[in-house]
């Protein structure tokens, strides 16, 4: 997380977060989104063009069914430039208002977003089972038995928490989406140990917390912290409030210099199952952690064939050993 920079005044184009949701806050707005979504989403390619299909005043003004000129052009202006942008062939949207009218669609429709049993995994901390469950646009893995990875901070039992979206559980088995919201944790964590939020492409700040007291028994969390775990990173975003804590041993295996050392042993750190991401840290990771300065040295391995990553109190790399 080198050379972070402090996140701006969180402001769209001179507009509040208070003002762009009062913006939207209209049916009429919110159906132009849709109709130029619909428009343009069989005809882009986000990496190739920016562009995206225009629409003539009259013809979206009809789509949106408005009959009252001087009404829809009010709503439209309102919409401009932030989400929708006026061209000499039309109107399209920005790329903000692409992004809006996507995260709409993953929560609109009929999905079949049941899911809830137990996954072919066993709780990394007691081997116990582990049950998925789906509620509000959560999926939560966690343990029928003990407290879980995250002491108070979470739920008891909780092993895996993050928001997923109602279609990506179409079709899909609990394990399946365990391997599924694997992946997206581990994706998002990479973004963020490089100083970039997953959401919103701001600068995330790292912050390094370690319990000084910390004692751990086969069965039983440390009394101090509650968590298995005596070094913990948080990483947040400070324009759109994404944050993650996890684990030092978990933020480590996400950047790259440990993606290359895992892959060359055989550990995708990007398709783990659980069992194996935890044995990983739990018996092939120590820390050994400094208090002045406050560092963490992190080494995957033993022996000759180890790797050590020393990690600053704001998460960035202070040094790698081979």
């Amino acid at each position: 997380m080198d050379d972070i920079q402090s996140a701006p005044e969180t402001e769209f184009d001179g507009v509040s977060p208070e003002e762009a949701f009062a913006i939207l806050g209209d049916e009429t707005r919110l159906n132009i989104l849709r109709v130029l979504w619909q428009a343009g989403a069989l005809h882009e390619y986000d990496d190739i063009d920016d562009s995206a299909s225009t629409m003539s005043f009259s013809e979206l003004r009809r789509r949106v069914n408005v009959g009252d000129n001087g009404r829809f052009n009010y709503h439209l202006s309102k919409l401009v430039p932030h989400f929708v942008r006026k061209t000499g062939e039309g109107y399209r949207l920005s790329g903000g208002g692409k992004k809006l009218a996507r995260t709409v669609v993953t929560v609109a429709g009929e999905h079949d977003a049941e899911i809830s049993g137990e996954v072919n995994s066993n709780c990394p901390v007691c081997g116990g089972a582990i049950r998925a469950t789906y509620e509000d646009q959560w999926l939560r893995f966690s343990c029928t038995e003990c407290a879980g990875l995250f002491g108070d901070a979470a739920p008891r039992g909780t092993l895996l928490n993050a928001p997923f979206p109602a279609p990506g559980l179409a079709g899909r088995t609990p394990d399946q989406a365990l391997r599924t919201e694997l992946y997206l944790c581990m994706s998002d964590l990479a973004h963020m140990m490089q100083g970039v939020c997953p959401e919103c492409a701001s600068p995330v700040r790292g912050t390094l917390s370690v319990c000084a007291d910390h004692e751990v028994t086969d069965d039983q969390p440390c009394r101090s912290c509650r968590t298995p775990f005596a070094a913990w990173g948080e990483l947040r975003c400070d324009t759109c409030r994404f944050a993650k804590r996890l684990p030092v041993e978990l933020c480590v295996t996400s950047l790259a210099p440990v993606i290359g050392y895992l892959y060359e042993r055989g550990l995708n750190v990007f398709s783990p199952s659980l069992e194996g991401l935890f044995d990983l840290v739990q018996t092939q990771v120590t820390i050994a952690a400094t208090e002045s300065p406050l560092e963490v040295a992190t080494t995957i391995g033993s022996g000759d064939d180890s790797l050590t990553i020393t990690l600053d109190e704001h998460l960035s790399v202070v040094d790698i050993s081979q």
